[in-house]
């Protein structure tokens, strides 16, 4: 989709055939692909279709969620939701810690949303339910239903690689973050962490 999330996903990603992917290029707008999953689910309706894209972006266009049950277009969104504009508060740490309206403490229930939509939606909280929940999406999407899957991920998890993969793309990038693996948590904000 085009910020933070992709850290998670891009190195692992895999086009194995030349038409497999819809990217925004280096354009990286928010929500881009929260909307060209539709189009492309349209363009080629007999491939299964997922898009994976932070809480930030999903806000932007959820509002899309109709569109895609009105048009028949089953397709999966995975809400990587670390409760704020990751990438963006990254760079805010980067530059002295002075946070700006990156937060999100008044956060839509995505699964409820997606539910009021004509969609199926579940919140994930744990890491060993991702597996069967991205099954039951793939359910729900073979059946005509589209589908949103609420990851909930700890606001400074960083993945494994994340500092090397950004210093390669943008030589003298340089973040002072350790690579972490990626952890889904229950978001209790008492519970996590505020800092790096």
């Amino acid at each position: 989709n085009g910020s933070q999330d992709l850290s998670y996903y891009y190195p692992y990603y895999k086009v194995l055939d030349f038409d497999g992917c819809v990217a925004p290029a280096e354009q990286t707008c928010m929500g881009f692909g929260v909307a060209g999953a539709i189009g492309a689910k349209l363009a080629a309706p007999e491939r299964k279709v997922l898009c994976t894209t932070g809480d930030g972006a999903f806000q932007m266009y959820m509002k899309e969620l109709p569109t895609a049950v009105q048009y028949n277009a089953p397709v999966t969104w995975i809400v990587l939701n670390n409760f704020s504009l990751g990438w963006i508060k990254l760079h805010e740490w980067a530059m002295g810690e002075r946070y700006i309206a990156v937060d999100f403490e008044a956060q839509p229930d995505f699964a409820a949303v997606a539910e009021a939509c004509g969609c199926w939606g579940l919140r994930v909280e744990r890491p060993e339910d991702i597996r069967p929940a991205l099954g039951e999406a793939l359910r729900q999407n073979l059946s005509g239903v589209p589908a949103v899957l609420d990851f909930i991920v700890d606001p400074w998890d960083f993945p494994d690689g994340f500092k090397e993969f950004h210093s390669d793309i943008w030589p003298g990038f340089k973040l002072g973050v350790s690579g972490r693996s990626c952890s889904v948590l229950p978001h209790f904000p008492s519970q996590l962490s505020h800092q790096p």
